[in-house]
């Protein structure tokens, strides 16, 4: 039994001039069509036929698909890699720190975080019959901050005296 060669999708990029190269790199960096055009040294005033020119569209659309194709291929060992590229350009100590606190969580050695979640079903003769301070832990230990939301909504609603 023969098996059929597997043909792999030609490049069309590998068909363009070297201005038509510069101008297609513009577009993928997000210039428009005429900035696209200046920054490829291309002084043609028609720059529309560049962005309908038939070769660029096909080099574009197969640099789109072949960019986000090795994004959805990405494994961890991939990110680790650019991680530690990250911590060996990294300028400033602080971020030496954030890449490496990344890699860290990476590879697990954080503890996940917990958060302990207390529910209270008072009701409204129980909140009245609690102790300031127990209020005041209810609240968050934010209870100057909710009063003086509510000194300041109140003073917004009351009428100025003359």
């Amino acid at each position: 039994m023969v098996k059929a060669p597997v043909l792999t999708a030609r490049n069309p990029y590998t068909d363009l001039t070297i201005l038509q190269r510069r101008y297609v790199e513009a577009r993928l960096q997000g210039l428009t069509i005429k900035a696209s055009t200046a920054a490829a040294g291309i002084s043609d005033t028609n720059t529309t036929h560049w962005e309908t020119n038939p070769k660029i569209r096909a080099a574009i659309r197969w640099l789109i698909k072949e960019s986000t194709a090795s994004v959805e291929e990405l494994t961890k060992s991939d990110v680790l890699t650019g991680m530690m590229d990250a911590v060996e350009a990294a300028a400033t100590a602080s971020e030496l720190v954030l890449a490496w606190r990344e890699i860290g969580k990476l590879l697990g050695a954080y503890e996940p975080e917990r958060k302990i979640l207390e529910i209270h079903d008072y009701t409204d003769s129980e909140l009245k019959e609690l102790p300031d301070n127990e209020l005041l832990k209810l609240a968050g230990g934010k209870l100057e901050e909710a009063i003086d939301g509510e000194f300041h909504e109140l003073a917004a609603t009351t009428p100025a005296k003359h």
